[in-house]
């Protein structure tokens, strides 16, 4: 953090330069008070001339958080008024606005005399009456206290009249919300003064804010100290070093401590996202307090009200940044934890969440520290959300198509339709889901193209995913040849039920496998079954495996595979003129009784077929007469 440091004085010099660039003009009153030097003969005062505006000093107001009025335009440029060279305070009591002037119009550096400031002062309202001296010193002290605390007072607000009450009856009016404990009140006499309450409140306050260097302390200083360079005392640069190389020192202590001290006690205890969450944050809390060390030694200097005013803004930035910093590390530590997670669940589509959130944490934190940076700023963040919502309404209408993705993505991983690997078919888009984004999601096709179809496709489209299949479905259909003799033909469908029974991969409740139909050529004999495996190489080796066996068990059967046949039969002859061989032609009665014979009750009747080796059917036991029971796998 050695940059931040160089930040800080980077600051120092250009606020010190600007104000040594304002020096060649009227000097400006000290401190971040606003005065206005009312003549006290105003009817003959001339008019006060009114200074041009520089963007670069209405931007340099503005990050100073000095209220914008558009009765004093100088005012805002330089975040304090210009003093009138020509007129001098008033020593008038009688209206709140002219105690006012004249307690701080005799404080200025022009017309410095705190004596004169401090003739609105009450100084016999009680036993503890103060001397001159002591009033004088207060005057100086008010006015110190004023500029460290860059107090604004709006002159122009305070009423100009001597029977002024407020809304509860008293005669009493604050000088600024930001110093509630200094008011004036009208005493007996009818003039306003700062009762001796508001007087002891000075001290504290001073005390409280001001301790370090009193000003008899600083005229000690050796006189070179005293020297300025843009308008800044030497001696103040050598304590704003001292400062800061303190704070520098503090920082590395501190990152020290816990990166050491601490990691060994989360390592002591076994937990390694203690560790992880320490190592996160020990850079930006050491950052956070090496900024507030400086932020409560620096006002001590008592620096000029632009330097003192800019210096609080880049501390304010700085402990920001420390914030922001500190949760965009532990935005990572979380996200990794939900990464942990995720890899325990059997969803892919978990995994690939985890980077969407961790982008969405990070985007979200660095916004809220924008804001909070506009805030120090004095920009009025309700009017700019305003504004940036009725520019989304404009953005909305050009961005309808991305803005529908991203509902498209929410969708996707809400319903979670697949996930990352699945065998997928979208919008007629068939491949293995490689990634899912908030705009698109990326489907690998079988011949290793690329296609990015976008998620407002995705969610309304037709999704057909074979990755969520539980069972792969294997069809086919065997032929074998005429001559096979119906036992053999059993025998063989039984055989593959008994394979699908011995593959391990196969589903075990449910298959189909019959003689199915007369081929042209063929017996015909139905495979279906399906295969519980977790991807499509299983598939494929398991289906392998499974034709193998069947082509083992027909070879075992002397079954042979039809193939496309013509059979040409061609009758002939041994002698000429001999009598032709025919096949026996069986006379109705017989043929009756054979028919008879398949009826039920028939001696050749089998309506529950066949039974080879006792059928294999599925959720059958092991028709094996002394089967050992299966194992589990």
């Amino acid at each position: 953090m050695s940059l931040s440091a160089f930040a800080l004085f980077a600051l120092l010099f250009a606020a010190s330069a600007s104000d040594a660039s304002t020096s060649a003009s009227p000097a400006p009153e000290s401190g971040a008070m606003a005065v206005r030097d009312a003549a006290q003969d105003k009817s003959q005062a001339p008019a006060p001339r009114r200074q041009a505006i520089d963007p670069a000093s209405a931007a340099l107001g503005a990050m100073m958080g000095v209220p914008v009025s558009p009765k004093s335009a100088a005012d805002k440029a330089t975040s304090q008024p210009q003093a009138r060279d020509t007129q001098t305070p008033p020593l008038d009591c009688s209206t709140p606005r002219l105690a006012a002037e004249t307690t701080f119009g005799w404080l200025s550096p022009r017309h410095h005399d705190p004596l004169k400031a401090a003739h609105c002062f009450v100084v016999g309202e009680d036993s503890e009456k103060k001397s001159q001296a002591e009033l004088s010193h207060i005057a100086s002290q008010l006015k110190a206290l004023v500029e460290a605390k860059r107090v604004t007072i709006d002159f122009e607000s305070l009423p100009d009249r001597e029977d002024y009450v407020d809304v509860e009856g008293r005669a009493r009016v604050e000088l600024s919300e930001e110093l509630p404990a200094v008011f004036l009140r009208r005493t007996s006499d009818g003039a306003w003064r700062l009762p001796s309450r508001s007087l002891k409140q000075v001290e504290v306050l001073y005390q409280n804010t001001l301790s370090f260097l009193t000003p008899e302390q600083m005229e000690m200083l050796p006189s070179f100290l005293h020297r300025t360079a843009f308008g800044v005392a030497l001696w103040q640069y050598i304590a704003l070093a001292l400062i800061a190389l303190l704070g520098l020192l503090l920082r590395k202590i501190l990152f020290l401590l816990l990166n050491n001290r601490l990691e060994r006690l989360a390592l002591r205890f076994g937990k390694e996202w203690v560790k992880r969450f320490l190592d996160a944050i020990a850079a930006p809390v050491a950052t956070l307090f090496m900024a507030a060390l400086i932020a409560l030694a620096y006002p001590q200097l008592r620096l000029p009200a632009r330097v003192d005013a800019l210096l609080d803004f880049a501390l304010h930035a700085i402990i920001v940044f420390s914030c922001v910093w500190a949760f965009y590390r532990l935005a990572d530590v979380f996200c990794d934890l939900l990464a942990l997670r995720a890899k325990q669940t059997d969803s892919k589509l978990d995994d690939q969440l985890v980077p969407l959130v961790r982008r969405i944490l990070k985007v979200a934190v660095v916004i809220i520290g924008v804001l909070f940076i506009l805030q120090n700023l004095n920009v009025d963040i309700g009017s700019l959300l305003a504004g940036l919502g009725i520019g989304g309404i404009a953005v909305a209408m050009a961005a309808k198509d991305t803005i529908s993705n991203f509902f498209g993505s929410v969708v996707i991983f809400a319903d979670k339709p697949f996930q990352v690997g699945d065998w997928v078919v979208i919008d007629g888009a068939e491949g293995v889901v490689e990634a899912v984004g908030f705009r698109s999601t990326q489907v690998r096709t079988f011949y290793d193209s690329l296609i990015t179809v976008p998620n407002s496709k995705v969610a309304d489209a037709k999704v057909d995913n074979y990755g969520a299949r539980r069972y792969r479905r294997i069809t086919a259909t065997l032929g074998i040849s005429y001559d096979s003799t119906p036992e053999q033909v059993q025998a063989f469908v039984e055989g593959i039920r008994a394979i699908l029974r011995a593959n391990q991969f196969s589903r075990k409740d449910y298959y189909e496998i019959h003689f199915s139909g007369f081929g042209a050529y063929s017996l015909e004999i139905m495979l279906y079954f399906f295969l519980e495996c977790p991807n499509w190489n299983i598939e494929l080796r398991e289906r392998h495996n499974i034709y193998l066996e069947i082509i083992r068990l027909a070879k075992a059967l002397n079954i042979r595979f039809a193939y496309p046949t013509q059979t040409l039969h061609h009758e002939f002859v041994a002698v000429s003129g001999a009598a032709r061989e025919c096949p026996e032609i069986y006379s109705d009665a017989k043929m009756g009784d054979i028919v008879n014979a398949f009826a039920p009750s028939g001696n050749l009747s089998r309506p529950h077929g066949p039974h080879i080796a006792g059928g294999w059917d599925p959720n059958c036991p092991d028709p094996r007469p002394h089967a050992a029971p299966k194992q589990a796998s």
